[in-house]
């Protein structure tokens, strides 16, 4: 049942988030499906990491906007077992270089969730566009998602990506989005989600996300949820409900 979990930024129980380290264990354990988080840095390039700011996962109070991305490949995320080999792998990456890490698991399917914060500084073409100049370079299938709607309904014209929009609450306003926008796949908390059983039915696969109970997560997929995101890969995939 690995086919069914997302490594939500990658293997980030075991190691930091959106890391080199986190997504190569994720691919190196198997999981067909990886998701990373991209923010532009100054020269817009697109940069994996979630926050546009670098406290939270480096300790340094820099804004990823205000660096270029030679700078902020110099910055290395907080990781109390690092090793000297671990060090390269620990460096903020950009979505180039995961590309071309990911391009030695040509079963991965990547799914790069584009931040707002980005697109509010720049614009959307600008953001997007950097993603796509990466992603071209791809040996493997990739999803782009984003909680902005236009970034979907942007790209769905080219049609070279499938698209995923993951909604911030699950009510009739957004279901009436989606019906119109029609994604292929919808990303909700299962927190927002009142009755999983119940989920609206339409062209688009669910993902489920912040979900770390086996037993759960193994109901939810009987109950018609294509897939699981989770924090805690190896937790899920070695309980015997996905064995």
């Amino acid at each position: 049942m690995k086919n069914k979990l997302i490594a939500h930024r990658g293997d980030m129980t075991s190691y930091p988030e959106n890391s080199m380290l986190a997504i190569q264990a994720a691919a190196d354990l198997g999981f067909s499906y990886i998701e990373i988080d991209i923010q532009l840095s100054k020269d817009a390039k697109a940069i994996v990491i979630h926050d546009d700011n670098l406290i939270r996962t480096t300790g340094i109070n820099k804004n990823v906007r205000e660096l270029t991305a030679e700078k902020i490949r110099t910055y290395s995320v907080n990781f109390q077992g690092k090793s000297k080999e671990d060090l390269e792998l620990l460096h903020i990456p950009t979505l180039e270089k995961v590309v071309n890490r990911l391009n030695n698991f040509s079963d991965a399917t990547l799914f790069v969730d584009i931040k707002k914060q980005s697109i509010e500084h720049f614009d959307l073409p600008t953001v997007v566009d950097a993603v796509l100049l990466d992603l071209k370079q791809a040996e493997f299938n990739a999803v782009i998602i984003s909680f902005v709607e236009n970034v979907i309904t942007y790209l769905q014209p080219q049609g070279e990506y499938p698209v995923g929009w993951v909604i911030r609450q699950y009510n009739q306003t957004n279901f009436e989005k989606a019906k119109i926008i029609q994604p292929d796949y919808l990303f909700c908390n299962v927190k927002k989600v009142n009755q999983p059983a119940e989920l609206w039915q339409g062209p688009w696969k669910w993902a489920l996300y912040d979900i770390k109970n086996p037993v759960f997560a193994y109901e939810l997929l009987k109950q018609g949820v294509s897939l699981i995101e989770t924090g805690d890969i190896v937790k899920l995939s070695h309980s015997e409900e996905f064995i």
